[in-house]
């Protein structure tokens, strides 16, 4: 009799839970794995493609090169359209796990020829479902839908480091840190190192070509703010991202030294 009251006990205790939505969470520090793609091997294996056509978005050159013999040529046209928006994008997994410290770093190089100046994601770090809260990539309920909890936004000449705080609205993104005048034809090298957390502990710091990008806080360069919208993680895509913005032309961005790390040495360029 006592063990079955206990297990009424049990049982109650955990549908009470369930209810409001707490369930178990993936667990914090999980091992940080590195990762390097600089296509040295000829070969863009590796990667989740988030591109109509991997034989005309994504193609392998000789030039321009950052470092090495091969970068990627990435081309968006005006009709790229897949998965819900146009984009030619490269999605990498199990690289934003929740409460993980990670170094992000690579280099683009803006086609001379590029010509259409509205936004466009260089790269981003999209939320995933938390599936033990009913979340799907399906749209029921829908998988959000709202800008990315952070992103590398490119338009008219400037390069923007912008994050979200509402997992349900594409009107809470704000700027947090801005390069003018990016220059066509040249090479840039970038470097983000990120604690991943959905609370305030949460941060960001980033360079571009070895100097900050975030703001000087008092401090030190970290720009605090939750990163996280649940703590299933984030996974990183870089690429082109116009979402249901259109682009008028075909438009080239050249990638190289794609890393992932646990120091800055590992990953800058």
């Amino acid at each position: 009799m006592k063990r079955a009251t206990q297990l009424i006990i049990c049982f109650t205790f955990f549908a009470l839970i369930l209810s409001c939505g707490k369930v178990p969470s993936p667990a914090p520090n999980a091992e940080v794995q590195s990762m390097v793609f600089d296509f040295e091997n000829a070969s863009i294996d590796g990667f989740h493609y988030l591109v109509p056509d991997t034989t005309f978005n994504t193609v392998l050159v000789t030039n321009p090169v950052r470092k090495g013999k091969y970068a990627l040529k990435n081309t968006l046209r005006p009709d790229d359209f897949i998965n819900n928006g146009y984009r030619a994008e490269f999605a990498i997994y199990d690289c934003a796990k929740y409460k993980t410290e990670v170094y992000y770093g690579f280099s683009f190089l803006i086609d001379s020829n590029y010509s259409d100046m509205h936004y466009n994601l260089l790269c981003q770090w999209q939320d995933l479902p938390n599936y033990e809260q009913g979340e799907w990539w399906t749209p029921s309920p829908v998988l959000r839908g709202s800008s990315p909890p952070m992103a590398l936004v490119y338009a008219d000449g400037n390069l923007d480091l912008k994050m979200n705080e509402n997992p349900s609205s594409n009107d809470h993104t704000f700027t947090v840190a801005s390069f003018a005048n990016a220059k066509k034809g040249l090479w840039y090298d970038v470097v983000f190192h990120v604690y991943w957390s959905d609370e305030e502990d949460a941060f960001v710091e980033a360079w571009i070509n070895g100097n900050y990008l975030t703001p000087f806080n008092g401090s030190d360069y970290k720009f605090y703010k939750r990163n996280l919208f649940n703590r299933s993680g984030n996974y990183f895509k870089f690429g082109q991202y116009r979402g249901k913005e259109k682009t008028e032309h075909s438009n080239i961005v050249f990638f190289d030294e794609i890393k992932i790390g646990k120091s800055f040495s590992e990953v800058a360029p």
